[in-house]
């Protein structure tokens, strides 16, 4: 073998040598590059369902009940606080059966199911409470969002 054979054969395997080196560089900065590209597309998907749900809750309204006393009576309010309007709220107290209901009939059948109740808006309902009544009740209120979807919320409400 030559001088200049044997020169060129070093040379090659340096180079051979080289570039198994930054094959192996590459190949690292790849597997980071997909690690990272798995994390983007993780936190996208987080990011996507947290705008749906808010999304979903800006659409969704949200109604609160108080047993509040008013003059020499109490009553039920129903109160609207969400930004969006419930359609056909209702209201029912979840009473054992050996319990006769606080409500009076008459107003219950003249007020719901209300059609509408608007944002920031409040329906309320005569309580015929007295001493040997209870002051908490366990209740339903079920309502319909924009979007047609029909909500049940039980609650628990005190004096």
């Amino acid at each position: 073998m030559s001088e200049y054979e044997f020169v060129s054969v070093i040379l090659a395997a340096i180079a051979a040598l080289i570039s198994l080196v930054v094959w192996n560089g590459q190949r690292k900065l790849q597997q980071e590059s997909l690690d990272m590209q798995k994390a983007t597309a993780e936190l996208a998907k987080k990011q996507l369902e947290v705008l749906m749900r808010e999304d979903q809750v800006k659409n969704s309204a949200r109604l609160k009940l108080a047993l509040v006393s008013k003059g020499n009576g109490y009553k039920f309010v129903i109160t609207n606080v969400s930004d969006v309007d419930a359609q056909d709220v209702n209201f029912e107290l979840l009473l054992d059966s050996n319990r006769h209901s606080p409500l009076i009939e008459s107003d219950l059948a003249e007020k719901l199911p209300a059609p509408k109740l608007q944002s920031g808006c409040e329906l309320s309902l005569i309580a015929a409470i007295s001493k040997s009544t209870p002051m908490a009740y366990n209740a339903r209120l079920s309502w319909r969002n924009p979007n047609g979807e029909i909500v049940y919320d039980d609650t628990y409400v005190a004096l």
